[in-house]
């Protein structure tokens, strides 16, 4: 009988000191500046535009890298000397805190792109990020989202790599010596391209149009379709190779 009462005092003191440890958890969150904005407080809901550009001198830039999360982006070519950055949109939010921002960083001959965005609920945002590259900028382009659309046109790059998680990708005349995709949960529309292709996909279709073909495609799929559409006078060796599609 006493073993059984000392065990369930020992539940209780368990139980207490988890709903302390708890507690304390949830008050340090709300103290530091990624906070959870009130919904009691209806001054935050009055919404709050974002209209953030900034230019970047393209010289000597070597790679040009963007990481997003939930705000879709699109990558321009621009007859302007300078790459123009446009993070825009609103937020049914009205704390400054609590809108998401534009990051960049110059590293070397690497420019870093990123939205980052505070930790809050009951948020409604709807942005977006275009980038507008030099048309003389011929280097390497990396893009990293995630639950984002991705929009890419009219532009010739010698690298260009790509990486979407839950967000579809369009490319719209795009020359690249190598084009390297990696999809999960998206599909994958490429219309008027020239240049090497090699993509990895999961849970989504690829359909990949060549305006001139004379290059290699490496294409690997679970759980989606590809099509290709090649000129009629294209010459090619064909390996295929899927799983579930």
């Amino acid at each position: 009988m006493k073993s059984n009462v000392n065990i369930r005092k020992m539940v209780i003191w368990l139980f207490v000191i988890a709903v302390v440890s708890f507690t304390i958890a949830i008050i340090a969150f709300f103290s530091t500046e990624n906070y959870m904005v009130s919904f009691r407080d209806r001054n935050n809901f009055e919404g709050n535009s974002i209209d953030d550009v900034r230019t970047f001198d393209v010289d000597q830039l070597k790679e040009i890298y963007i990481h997003s999360v939930s705000s879709d982006v699109s990558v321009f070519s621009t007859e302007e000397e300078d790459i123009k950055i446009h993070f825009y949109g609103r937020s049914t939010l009205k704390s400054e805190k609590a809108l998401p921002k534009l990051i960049t960083n110059l590293e070397g001959r690497k420019l870093k792109i990123e939205i980052e965005y505070p930790k809050v609920i009951f948020s409604n945002t709807n942005v977006v990020l275009d980038v507008y590259i030099p048309q003389d900028y011929k280097e390497s382009i990396i893009i990293d989202t995630v639950s984002a659309d991705v929009d890419i046109s009219n532009l010739d790059i010698d690298n260009f790599q790509c990486k979407t998680v839950s967000g579809d990708l369009r490319i719209k005349s795009l020359g690249s010596d190598n084009l390297t995709l990696k999809t999960t949960s998206g599909e994958v529309n490429i219309m008027d391209f020239t240049g090497n292709l090699k993509a990895d996909s999961v849970s989504g279709d690829i359909d990949a149009g060549y305006r001139i073909f004379d290059n290699n495609v490496d294409v690997k799929t679970i759980s989606g379709k590809v099509e290709i559409d090649l000129p009629q006078n294209a010459e090619f060796y064909l390996k295929t190779n899927t799983v579930s599609g």
